[in-house]
């Protein structure tokens, strides 16, 4: 119908057969091309497309975000590599509040040293809430960054790495011949101490002018006066006449240090002084006295191995700290150098390996 509408549109002259025969040398559609010339279709279109690419490579070489970006890429796949863990945590960890048995056994055995027994069910769930807000509050304050500066926040990170250190020397045990060398290479804080027991009058400065220089004169009638006379030449005291058998400590406890010290020195029988206490003037009789005498390594060996264990934990501190200073560089402000002086690093750092 259509190819009649035409023919009656177009004069005879101008119409043609479209009925002609097609010759076989032409390409008819859906014809394949010729091998040659889709060859040269293909390589006029790879060097367009070649061309194109190149232009566009150049641009974007020369782009400075490119260089910005692959830059960014390196640094981090660089920290990816060298911490792993690192990126998981962010995500994850940064977020997530663990509550496991560690953290339970040791609110327990908080507790437990404090109040001399085991918490309830019901105060165990209150421990374990404050620890988690105590956990996540101190994560708030280190994002705001609030833990920088803090001297409280220094101190005990520092004391919680000494912790660690000291947990760390007391992982091993030594063996029983290194034990016995240290125990003869010390004998003098491995032995029984001295006892004395003594009977002493007491001179009041309160009570007195000049409480010494009675005392000085009591002594020289002491030698001819009964036990009972004696003790009417002294002043009341709340602490007692005599102390039997009593070590160093013990009697530094009552009079202080110094009097003990002064009393274990004294020749037993004999009437000595004057001697000063916390409390004023003495006379003291030494009626017995028990020289200090060493201890077996059986009966010693814990407090032994005690010496060893401080030891070994100030040789480990002192080899890490050693270690750790060699990696900062100490930076001494001029204006305060002169205050300061040389800072004793060999004393820091420890004796030598």
């Amino acid at each position: 119908m259509h190819q009649d509408l035409l023919r009656d549109d177009v004069p005879e002259d101008l119409v043609v057969d479209t009925k002609v025969p097609m010759r076989d040398d032409v390409p008819q559609p859906g014809d394949l091309l010729p091998l040659d010339r889709r060859s040269a279709v293909a390589c006029v279109l790879r060097k367009v497309l070649d061309g194109l690419a190149d232009h566009f490579m150049k641009r974007l070489l020369r782009e400075p975000l490119l260089h910005f970006l692959v830059a960014g890429g390196l640094l981090f796949g660089l920290y990816a590599w060298l911490n792993p863990s690192s990126l998981n945590a962010r995500g994850t960890e940064s977020r997530q509040v663990r509550i496991g048995n560690g953290e339970v056994r040791w609110l327990v055995e908080t507790w437990s040293r404090q109040w001399r027994r085991e918490p309830t069910p019901d105060e165990l769930r209150n421990l374990v809430a404050e620890l988690l807000k105590e956990e996540i509050l101190s994560r708030e304050a280190r994002e705001m960054r609030l833990d920088q500066g803090d001297t409280i926040v220094r101190r005990r990170l520092a004391q919680k790495l000494d912790f660690l250190l000291q947990d760390t020397a007391r992982l091993t045990d030594p063996k029983d011949d290194e034990l016995r060398r240290l125990y003869e290479s010390h004998p003098e804080r491995f032995q029984a101490a001295a006892r004395v027991s003594f009977t002493q009058i007491y001179f009041s400065p309160q009570r007195r002018k000049d409480a010494a220089h009675d005392a000085a004169g009591a002594l020289a009638r002491l030698s001819r006066a009964t036990p009972a006379d004696a003790a009417a030449l002294g002043d009341p005291s709340l602490v007692e006449a005599e102390l039997h058998d009593a070590d160093e400590r013990a009697i530094a406890a009552v009079f202080g240090p110094d009097f003990a010290g002064a009393v274990l020195a004294l020749a037993p029988g004999a009437w000595h002084g004057p001697i000063a206490s916390g409390y004023g003037i003495h006379l003291v009789r030494v009626a017995r006295a028990v020289p200090p005498r060493p201890l077996p390594f059986e009966e010693v060996r814990a407090q032994v191995l005690e010496l060893w264990r401080e030891r070994q934990q100030r040789e480990t501190e002192a080899r890490y700290f050693r270690r750790v200073m060699d990696k900062y560089e100490v930076v001494i402000d001029e204006s305060v150098r002169s205050i300061i002086g040389p800072l004793p690093v060999a004393q820091l750092k420890g004796p030598a390996e």
